[in-house]
């Protein structure tokens, strides 16, 4: 018997039995995908999220409901039948919806998002999705990126590697019962049930701590969600001890679940700490309805079970595919807040979903392979008409996914040659209004700059320009690079907001006089504890004998008061602005561009309109610390920067031609930051008293 259990059967032997049927629980996969794409798509309600949750405990549920029904009606598992029933049940609708969207991407995303979601879509073949997201989430240089419109396939990756474990624990819990003689199907039961229970409970402690030390990875990972599919497998495990309880009570618990299920969905918001412990209360909302149900043979709970609810139920896993890239590419065509938006994005995502579950899913899932006579020849292959138009569709999107990927793409942004005439910063006017030139009151720059931006909405995202050269890396050693040979000192010292200002300062340092030396690094902001190697900074600084010290910070960091920022903040300048240098800082950029930066990649976008901007109230909300800072040590001056990046109370994502930012978070173009040179270089020699305003 033990051979036999390890022994792939033939997948016939593991055809699933319909009698497992539950219309209560295919209304709740509608309940649940609906909660998650009002949410994802409308941003209503708040904890629509928590749709995720409920599909993993039906899943946990219903796999190992079939695992157990399987061995006690086989005496084994087959591994053969199982994956392939997963594979035919999953994977065609999912590679078509990857492939579909890869095909879109690159007509409608720049390149660093296009090759973005090329691995993005590797990654969820592989069911690897969400470890990489949970790399990019702790990825400083991914932070301010743009949504994958594949990040939905975490989930998928999660249930998929949950799967390629639990058959086989079962199976070896079977095996080593009937080692020792056991055969009893109760017996075997139980030790499956104190496995699974032991393993939800390591998982959800795992998922508290997790959740508490790094959230970013802790919401993709599978150790940290595992439990949710373990509580759904617990109640599979003991179904018939649950059928024992009357059932009143289990209508009642099914109500009770319902009722939870629909709080959470209502009250839940993105900003609990997710998964542990808050993913507690719908997922055992979940497992309660699911329980209440069992070994009920008609369910009352109307609003699951109407054949709306449940054909909504049948097609739930095209809808969950498709919603997601129909949400974020449809946003490069219209804006997010419009009816456009709202009532194109409904129709596609319910039109595409339809036609991939009648063409594709569901044919594929009840496709049998063709088995062969005694004669050797081929049995009948199936002509059904949908699975020959699914697996055109398939091939057809493929074809054009492979003709896009090998057609060429624009060069790097940062290689994009800037009409800059004269680096010196002494004929401003004559820099064709490109840039932030078009802002300065002395040029004449009423006149059309056509109709192209630089660099373009495909490469933007790549510009930075030599931001990166010196850049030092999260709890790397201190590293430093030296610009021109003037007779003033110099230093820059920040985060990766300074680490922008370079493209433009580094073309200036000679016509300035300056020897500017560098220190900037992930996060390296000039305050105290910022960084590993802010201590030799603060030695350089200290021994150099700087004229200036230029600095600069995100506004946005930190979660401490602006007040006791400031305070980290002078803290570390006075001893050196005591020391006999000037410290100069330059205010931080907007922040909160991410609508504005959406909105100027829009196919519909029109730089002659130019109407992709973020008001400047919103865009100054967050107070600027370092510049709070500068009242608190002498010796320090502030050089402004709001007249570069807005006009008439607005900050406008272009900005003469050429486009402001690269990312949600502020990060300013190579290409801007060299405009921007000549006239920040010479408020900072200001500033720091080498030459009359």
């Amino acid at each position: 018997m033990a051979v036999s259990q390890l022994r792939h059967s033939k997948p016939s032997a593991a055809k699933p039995q319909s009698k497992g049927f539950r219309p209560d629980i295919q209304g709740l996969r509608a309940l649940a995908v609906v909660a998650v794409i009002a949410d994802h798509f409308l941003g209503w309600p708040t904890g629509g999220f928590v749709g995720v949750d409920v599909f993993f405990v039906i899943s946990g549920f219903l796999i190992t409901a079939l695992l157990l029904r399987e061995h006690e009606r086989t005496g084994t598992i087959s591994f053969t039948g199982f994956y392939l029933r997963r594979a035919k049940r999953i994977m065609p609708a999912a590679l078509l919806v990857i492939l579909a969207t890869v095909g879109a991407s690159y007509l409608l995303l720049n390149s660093t998002r296009f090759n973005a979601t090329v691995w993005d879509g590797v990654w969820a073949t592989l069911f690897g999705a969400n470890w990489r997201f949970a790399i990019l989430g702790t990825d400083y240089f991914q932070l301010g990126g743009a949504i994958s419109p594949l990040q939905h396939y975490w989930s998928l990756a999660v249930e998929e590697q949950f799967y390629f474990v639990w058959p086989w624990l079962m199976l070896l819990i079977y095996w080593a019962i009937n080692r020792k003689g056991g055969s009893a199907a109760g017996h075997a039961r139980r030790i499956i049930g104190m496995a699974i229970i032991l393993l939800t409970v390591a998982s959800f402690v795992w998922s508290v701590w997790e959740t508490n030390t790094n959230a970013s990875v802790a919401y993709f990972s599978t150790f940290s969600r595992a439990w949710e599919l373990g509580i759904g497998a617990a109640v599979a495990v003991y179904a018939p001890l649950i059928s024992r309880i009357p059932v009143a009570i289990r209508h009642a618990l099914s109500v009770l679940g319902l009722a939870g299920i629909t709080v959470s969905i209502f009250v839940v918001t993105d900003t609990v700490a997710f998964p542990g412990p808050s993913a507690a209360f719908p997922v055992l909302a979940a497992a309660l309805l699911i329980a209440g149900g069992t070994g009920v043979r008609r369910s009352f709970l109307w609003p699951l079970t109407n054949p709306v609810s449940r054909y909504v139920g049948d097609i739930s896993y095209s809808l969950y595919l498709w919603h997601f890239p129909v949400t974020i590419l449809l946003l490069s065509i219209y804006p997010g807040d419009s009816l456009e938006y709202v009532g194109v994005g409904v129709v596609a995502m319910l039109v595409l979903s339809v036609l991939s579950f009648h063409l594709v899913e569901n044919p594929a899932r009840h496709f049998e392979l063709p088995t062969k006579s005694k004669r050797g020849s081929f049995g009948e292959v199936p002509t059904n008409r949908a699975k020959l138009v699914g697996l055109g569709l398939l091939s057809a999107v493929t074809a054009v996914v492979v003709v896009a990927a090998l057609m060429p793409r624009e060069s790097p942004a940062s290689a994009v040659s800037i009409p800059l005439a004269n680096s010196g910063g002494t004929s401003i006017a004559k820099v064709k209004c490109f840039g932030a030139a078009s802002l300065d009151p002395k040029a004449d720059c009423d006149r059309d700059l056509g109709s192209d931006i630089t660099p373009s909405t495909r490469t933007f995202a790549d510009d930075h320009g030599n931001s990166y050269d010196c850049f030092f890396g999260k709890d790397k050693p201190m590293k430093s690079c030296t610009y021109g040979e003037g007779t003033k000192r110099v230093a820059l010292v920040g985060d990766s907001h300074a680490a922008a200002l370079l493209p433009g300062l580094t073309e200036q340092a000679k016509a300035q006089n300056w020897q500017l030396d560098t220190y900037v690094g992930v996060g390296c902001l000039w305050s105290t504890s910022t960084c590993s190697a802010m201590t030799d900074i603060q030695t350089k600084l200290l021994g150099g004998r700087y004229d200036a010290v230029i600095t600069t910070a995100y506004r946005g960091t930190g979660t401490e008061s602006k007040e006791a920022q400031a305070e980290a903040f002078a803290s570390q300048w006075r001893p050196v602005a005591s020391n006999g240098s000037k410290v100069v800082v330059v205010e931080d950029v907007p922040n909160d561009v991410a609508p504005a930066l959406e909105c100027m990649q829009r196919v519909t976008f029109d730089v002659t309109n130019n109407n992709c901007n973020i008001t400047q109230a919103a865009a100054f909300r967050i107070k600027d610390a370092a510049s709070m800072a500068a009242a608190l040590v002498p010796n320090t001056a502030v050089v402004s920067t709001v007249k570069y990046f807005c006009v008439a109370d607005e900050c406008p994502a272009v900005i003469g031609n050429v486009v402001v930012y690269r990312d949600g978070i502020s990060h300013i173009t190579g290409t801007y930051s060299k405009t921007l040179g000549p006239y920040i270089a010479k408020d900072i020699s200001v500033a720091a008293g080498f030459t009359a305003p």
